[in-house]
């Protein structure tokens, strides 16, 4: 058999979806390897700073309003420095731009008409749908949301220093690829966390 040296932990704020995830784990007998708990991106108070390899998000950034909070967070909590090959991976929807073509511009009126007339249909929760077209609509374009993640500067605690930040230091990413899928509808941001300094006058 093989042996996996990992732990996996997946937040989420919704306890049903955590119910779902954790019968799925269990199913797939991953318990020993894989921990569900409920959780905020923006809030990741139970992790400590610099000690987790690789962090994803699918489909959650876009509901989140404090969007570089968020990441800081993430940045907070993942590997810098020295050796440390640490990722983060988000995979989001966004809505094909006006130059991609005729399937861009099919995979954006399914993205505005069927998601929300299907999933309304299907279950039974139409403003759910609704939402999820508009928060798609209004989520940025890739090159803006590029910019927004190489655009934030997260504090940096001082080591063995009780609260203290950093003046000159701050994190933040390089996104180093960027996948997309279905006709530009879903895209794979992958990135590296970096430290940064102020630049000064």
């Amino acid at each position: 058999a093989t042996t996996i040296n990992s732990a996996v932990l997946g937040l989420d704020p919704s306890q049903n979806m955590l119910n779902v995830g954790k019968t799925k784990v269990k199913e797939s007998d991953l318990t020993n390897i894989v921990t569900l708990e409920l959780g905020d991106a923006r809030r990741l108070t139970a992790l400590q700073d610099n000690t987790i390899d690789a962090a994803t998000m699918s489909f959650g950034i876009r509901n989140v309003p404090e969007k570089e909070q968020a990441l800081c967070e993430i940045n907070r909590v993942l590997k810098k420095g020295g050796d440390a090959q640490t990722k983060l991976a988000i995979m989001e929807f966004s809505e094909p731009g006006e130059d991609s073509g005729v399937m861009g511009s099919m995979a954006r009126a399914f993205i505005r008409h069927v998601i929300p007339s299907m999933g309304a249909l299907l279950s039974g929760a139409p403003r759910e749908y609704m939402h999820l077209q508009k928060s798609i609509q209004e989520f940025p374009s890739p090159p803006e949301f590029v910019k927004l993640i190489e655009g934030v500067k997260c504090p940096i605690k001082i080591a063995d220093e009780e609260g203290e930040i950093q003046i000159d230091t701050f994190g933040s990413f390089r996104v180093k690829e960027v996948v997309n899928l279905n006709f530009g509808s879903v895209q794979i941001y992958v990135a590296t966390p970096h430290l940064k300094r102020y630049v000064t006058e």
